[in-house]
C-alpha cells in the first residue's frame, strides 16, 4: 500500500511556473514623434550613461523601456550593458535613432532572480 504525502502533487504546477519565468524580457517604446523612418537593427548607437550628455544638439525620437529577468539557478544574472543596452539599440535604430541617452536604471535580485529595469531616449545626433 503506498501513501502520498498530502500537497505534494501542489508543487508540480509551481515548478512549471518558475521554469517558464526563468528569463523574461518586458519591453516599452513610445514614440514621440514619428515623421523618422525605421533603419535597419545593426546601425551603429552611441550610449550615454551617469548623467553624461551628448557633445553635440540631438532631437528626442522616442521613450524606450527595457526590463530583463534571469533566473540565477540557471548560471544567468540581467546585466546592463550585455542584455539591455541589446535590446535598446534595436529600439533606437527602429526609430532612425543613432544614439540612447539613459535616464534611470534599476539592477536588483530578489530570490533567485536579477533584474535590469532601464528607462532611456532614443535620440538623434546632429
Amino acid at each position: 500500500m503506498r501513501s502520498e504525502k498530502p500537497g505534494s502533487i501542489v508543487w508540480l504546477p509551481m515548478l512549471g511556473m518558475l521554469l517558464l519565468s526563468a528569463c523574461t524580457t518586458n519591453t516599452t517604446l513610445t514614440v514621440a514623434d514619428r515623421k523618422y523612418q525605421p533603419v535597419e537593427a545593426s546601425c551603429a548607437i552611441r550610449f550615454f550613461t551617469h548623467g553624461k550628455r551628448p557633445p553635440s544638439a540631438y532631437e528626442s525620437l522616442a521613450k524606450i523601456e527595457s526590463h530583463i529577468q534571469k533566473n540565477m539557478f540557471f548560471g544567468k544574472t540581467a546585466k546592463l550593458e550585455e542584455d539591455a543596452y541589446a535590446e535598446l539599440k534595436t529600439k533606437a535604430c527602429s526609430v532612425g535613432g543613432n544614439a540612447v541617452l539613459i535616464d534611470d536604471y534599476v539592477e536588483s535580485t530578489a530570490a533567485e532572480f536579477s533584474h535590469v529595469h532601464v528607462w532611456a531616449t532614443a535620440i538623434k545626433l546632429n
